[in-house]
């Protein structure tokens, strides 16, 4: 394979349905789409999507259960030239309307089963007006979520012709809406295809839900290649025995998913004794893998390649590391080097190259458009000199690492407030602005533990409320993935010299309840 490929992601589909038109596309909710059939809906329901009035750099929300239809909806959209951008149903109906102001999303499609909830968003949009809708094929639905006078203007170049959206998660409570074109999601796409070796016969298992950035390749990297999309049932993720089973039954040759599932199906789900006997490559990203557990994975795979993968949303995958058969849990595990045409660059806090410890820079044929802010484009990147003299537009990661002479880099945590939960980048400040929100709180902030109580997320809340009510208050705003574990109600939070919330002696606190040891 070359890079002379097409780099619309519609249009490797389209490829794909001539070349290959009788193999398996799709599979999934006990459906089998051919390339040829899947080929076929899409163009049927990219004219549906033009009647209903999408044109060219229109904003379309696909909200839907991950299925076949949720596919070809995706595809549609990019077809129509619309930027695509998936929608998680199970996200609270006030935050699903914030993704759509912020992005500026003028049609939903939904399918029947989350067509309420996205009446329900699109109300909230409205300011409670309902929204127009009609009916399209594979049980979709359309909704204008914006009359044609308020939409906002075409995206420039290179997104004018379409392009993908993804969100995560932002400080001020609002998610932000990452605009990518189909050149930065083709790209990854296309060098995992060929770094991953896919061919037509192989079976990719897609675990992850549409809206995370790991499903590029299940879908883009497939088509690229005539392989089959298999997509796994979302109730199967949190059993991961299920998981492991489902893996030897639908024969996946190729697997990516974020470490806490491997964590599960190797400590819960009985892999190390029913390995998947298809399986020919597995790669994981999104958060640190436990050194014992991937050192026990590297045996247990016994000649498997094991990827590592990293990159921000606002990248997709940018380096990318195979682990030798040979590594031990007492050594450091690298993030690699960058992608085919990637350059990863370390810098200090005067702007300049490092030896040393400093922020991760990206730049390349993967780094996204810009954010998206009430519906207006923003690029957060800038140009930056990298040690090859070479200036570079380049995207500030917020991640701290360092890099080795041989392109090697090695993580060394964050920046900012943000985390990484099961996969998810979750901003800290997100979770303590809804919180704030709440009438009846006062005073609060929001921490990740540190001790023996890691990986938790704390809210320390100066309120009358109970603890059962702030929760079920949150539950409102907030996506089940970024609830705090405990709610702590609190007099005082206690303080720095200078007078700020003392968080990192709250990340330290160990009494769940009470902060007698933290000086106020």
């Amino acid at each position: 394979m070359t890079t002379e490929h097409p780099t619309r992601l519609d249009a490797l589909l389209a490829r794909s349905a001539q070349t290959h038109p009788d193999r398996t596309a799709l599979e999934g909710a006990g459906e089998s789409w051919t390339y040829a059939q899947l080929d076929r809906a899409v163009d049927v329901l990219t004219s549906g999507l033009t009647a209903a009035g999408v044109a060219p750099g229109d904003r379309v929300g696909v909200y839907a259960p991950k299925t076949p239809a949720t596919v070809i909806a995706l595809y549609a959209a990019l077809r129509a030239g619309a930027v695509a951008a998936p929608l998680d149903t199970a996200d609270p109906p006030e935050r699903t309307a914030r993704m759509i102001r912020n992005a500026g999303l003028s049609l939903l499609l939904a399918s029947n089963r989350a067509l309420a909830g996205a009446h329900r968003a699109a109300t909230r949009v409205r300011d409670g007006s309902p929204a127009d809708e009609g009916a399209l094929d594979h049980g979709l639905h359309w909704l204008r979520v914006l009359a044609p006078e308020e939409r906002p203007a075409p995206l420039p170049a290179p997104t004018d012709r379409g392009g993908y959206i993804l969100f995560t998660s932002g400080s001020t409570g609002w998610p932000k809406g990452v605009l990518l074109s189909h050149e930065n999601v083709a790209h990854y796409a296309l060098w995992a295809a060929r770094e991953f070796g896919l061919t037509p016969d192989d079976r990719i298992g897609s675990q992850a839900a549409l809206t995370f950035d790991l499903t590029t390749f299940d879908l883009f990297s497939a088509a690229a290649t005539g392989a089959c999309t298999v997509l796994m049932p979302d109730l199967l993720r949190t059993f991961p025995r299920d998981v492991v089973g489902w893996l030897t039954e639908q024969r996946i040759t190729h697997f990516i998913a974020v470490p806490s599932l491997y964590h599960g199906m190797l400590q819960q789900g009985g892999i190390a004794d029913a390995r998947p006997p298809a399986l020919r490559l597995a790669a994981f990203g999104g958060e640190a893998f436990a050194p014992e557990l991937l050192e026990r994975y590297l045996r247990l795979l016994d000649g498997v390649p094991l990827y590592n993968l990293y990159g921000p949303t606002e990248t997709n995958a940018c380096t990318y590391y195979r682990v030798p058969a040979d590594w031990t849990a007492g050594q450091e595990l690298t993030i690699g080097r960058g992608i085919g045409d990637v350059h990863i660059e370390v810098l200090d806090e005067e702007g300049r190259p490092t030896d040393g410890e400093g922020e991760i820079h990206i730049a390349g044929p993967t780094v996204f458009q810009g954010y998206l802010h009430g519906g207006e484009p923003s690029d957060p990147t800038r140009t930056v000199t990298f040690r090859d003299g070479v200036a570079r537009r380049a995207y500030a990661s917020g991640d701290i690492g360092r890099i080795t002479p041989d392109g090697r880099v090695f993580l060394r945590g964050r920046r900012d407030s943000q985390i990484k939960r099961r996969g998810h980048r979750i901003d800290l400040l997100d979770v303590e602005s809804a919180v704030l929100d709440l009438s009846r709180v006062a005073v609060a902030a929001v921490v990740a533990k540190d001790g023996p109580y890691a990986d938790q997320i704390w809210a320390y809340v100066q309120t009358d409320a109970t603890e059962r009510d702030v929760l079920a208050a949150l539950r409102d705003v907030l996506p089940k993935r970024m609830l705090p574990d405990r709610i702590v109600p609190v007099a005082t939070l206690p303080t720095t010299t200078s007078g700020k919330v003392d968080r990192r002696a709250l990340s330290h606190a160990t009494d769940p309840a009470h902060l007698e040891e933290i000086p106020a």
